[in-house]
């Protein structure tokens, strides 16, 4: 079937709707929904600008854990998320729907962290993510899913990988 211009706005906003619900999931720890919804079943994830280490390949579910035993310490963490530019190729009638695609996606993190005494250190860090993404064969719902993740740091105050880093998640 040939690509046309409606099929695409569609996956545009769907790859959209998927950057958008990482970032919200997180934040509001929904970790099954970030498995379950956000990432394929299998993808590779690249931190080492952020949180040194080497990059590796997970599965979704493990990949979900390892941020929920990471981010639960935190008191409260927020993300935004700013222009994600998505490139699916242009419709085209001689063309079928594309099964992958990228998106450049500028955002900032800020992570609380809360003492006993109440005494509350902000860390705040901007950059960017690569992301990858592969249609799935669902029939319905959102068919994308994220299959690729490198976080790029570009600026921080505060020291993100004290506050949040463990070790690498077993892949």
């Amino acid at each position: 079937m040939p690509y046309d211009a409606t099929q695409w706005l569609v996956d545009r906003a769907n790859i959209h709707d998927i950057v958008i619900a990482l970032m919200l999931y997180v934040d509001t720890r929904q970790f099954d929904k970030i498995a379950s919804d956000v990432l394929a079943e299998e993808l590779y994830v690249d931190y080492t600008s952020l949180l040194g280490g080497e990059p590796y390949t997970i599965s979704n579910t493990q990949q979900a854990k390892w941020w929920e035993g990471m981010l639960t310490k935190l008191h409260a963490l927020q993300h935004g998320i700013l222009s994600p530019l998505i490139d699916l190729g242009q419709p085209s009638a001689d063309r079928e729907a594309p099964s992958t695609a990228t998106a450049h996606v500028n955002g900032g993190a800020t992570l609380v962290t809360k003492s006993a005494d109440d005494k509350l250190t902000t860390v705040q860090n901007g950059g960017r993510y690569e992301l990858e993404f592969t249609r799935t064969n669902a029939t319905t719902g959102n068919p994308w899913r994220i299959s690729k993740m490198k976080a790029i740091g570009i600026w921080s105050t505060g020291d993100t990988k004290a506050m949040v880093a463990e070790d690498k998640p077993d892949a």
